[in-house]
């Protein structure tokens, strides 16, 4: 009995400790959002994915390389003026006017792609944090009504041993009171543990060390005031992240096509062609030994096209794909809002009744505390209400973090 009490003691006296950090260090949600933006690793990963798809524009906008050439022939072929010693060529290929352009706009769109795959894993993040902090939340409040119940146990422990002095109870209802102490204590210590794990969840999306406590100073948000169906499936067609990336991949596909029509336009180049020329030495024509420079224009023509037409075919294809795939998240995405409304009304129900009968219940405790105080009697039910109390009072807290958790969930679909 002893080592449960020292026990006690020592988690009160790391609840008092854990206040006092509490006022100074708590920390809010979107403070931990805010943690989670500058070190989460995953979202500093598709962060560099997207700068180098940026990176991507320099590639496509370039040149192809030029050609040169140089030989001598092993034959030398004699001209008027002299025989060829050695050629020298040089030229460039240009693209079809836009295809820079055309290219350019691929990448753009790709890079948008990937930004809006990035601000729909911000919002998965976002939806743990809180999730575990409302967790948190809802223990807290059940450590503090742990810690008040062990305190009214107490109380009630001093008026059952003032009744077995007085001749009015017996010691077994001292040692029933004793019981739920102990039983609580245990619970509290449970609760901390609890608490661990919540902590890791979160130092993992925020990457800090795993075992950093979080010292809450939000409450849990549950009300949920706007519930529009018919503006929750515009905005998710017009503005949620997923729906935006395949909106941004269809307008690559159509740069795509662009790009395509280019690469089958005629290709435009120059070129020069200069050859050295040895003079003669059996005779002095005028001239004698003038080198020849030949300047070039080239054209590629662009004769074979069943390339042209198969990546035209493919890119269309994959347009009605992603726009199927548009359809089909929009309406899982509205069932999934209406299944999480469910479970929230559903919560809202046992709160409503919890509070209710919470009423009623500790009006019948107070009663019953009061004639124990005043007879030493019914013991068994004074306990059996105790307990009964305690539930209500932790079911009306769960409801408050299945309201939140549900509401929660809407607004990761919803809230952007």
């Amino acid at each position: 009995m002893k080592n449960i009490k020292n026990r006690y003691k020592m988690v009160l006296t790391c609840l008092f400790i854990l206040g006092i950090q509490l006022v100074s260090t708590a920390q809010s949600l979107d403070s931990l959002f805010q943690l989670a933006v500058e070190n989460n690793t995953e979202l500093k990963a598709l962060e560099l994915e997207y700068q180098a798809i940026l990176i991507r524009q320099d590639q496509v906008s370039q040149l192809p390389n030029p050609q040169l050439g140089i030989g001598a022939p092993i034959l030398r072929p004699e001209t008027r003026l002299g025989p060829q010693v050695m050629m020298v060529s040089a030229s460039q290929m240009f693209p079809w006017f836009g295809s820079f352009k055309a290219k350019k706009e691929v990448v753009i769109q790709m890079s948008k792609a990937k930004y809006e795959e990035l601000s729909a894993i911000k919002l998965e993040l976002f939806f743990r944090i809180k999730t575990a902090y409302y967790q948190l939340v809802f223990l807290s409040q059940k450590e503090k009504l742990f810690s008040e119940t062990v305190t009214n146990y107490r109380a009630l422990e001093t008026i059952a041993l003032a009744k077995v002095e007085s001749g009015q109870s017996s010691l077994a209802d001292v040692l029933r009171i004793q019981t739920k102490i102990d039983e609580y204590i245990v619970l509290l210590e449970q609760i901390n543990i609890e608490k661990t794990d919540l902590y890791a969840q979160i130092n993992n999306v925020t990457n800090q060390p795993l075992a950093n406590k979080i010292l809450i100073q939000d409450s849990m948000d549950y009300e949920l005031i706007n519930y529009d169906l018919g503006q929750f499936r515009s905005k998710i067609e017009n503005h949620h992240p997923l729906i935006n990336k395949l909106d941004f991949q269809i307008a690559a596909s159509n740069s795509k096509i662009a790009v395509n029509k280019k690469n089958n336009q005629p290709g435009l180049g120059i070129g020069l062609d200069y050859n050295l020329v040895n003079p003669r030495v059996d005779a002095t024509p005028m001239n004698n030994g003038r080198d020849i420079l030949v300047p070039k224009v080239m054209v590629s023509i662009p004769i074979y096209r069943k390339s042209y037409t198969s990546v035209f075919k493919e890119e269309k294809l994959n347009q009605e794909a992603l726009n199927y795939k548009k359809e089909s998240i929009t309406d899982q995405m509205i069932s999934t809002i209406i299944s999480y409304k469910s479970a929230y009304d559903n919560a809202q129900l046992t709160y409503d009744l919890s509070r209710t009968q919470l009423e009623k219940i500790s009006s019948a405790y107070k009663i019953l505390e009061a004639s124990y105080s005043a007879d030493g009697k019914k013991i068994e039910e004074l306990l059996s209400t105790q307990n009964e109390l305690i539930n209500l009072k932790l079911k009306l807290d769960f409801s408050r973090l299945n309201m939140a958790v549900s509401k929660a969930k809407i607004e990761r679909l919803t809230d952007y």
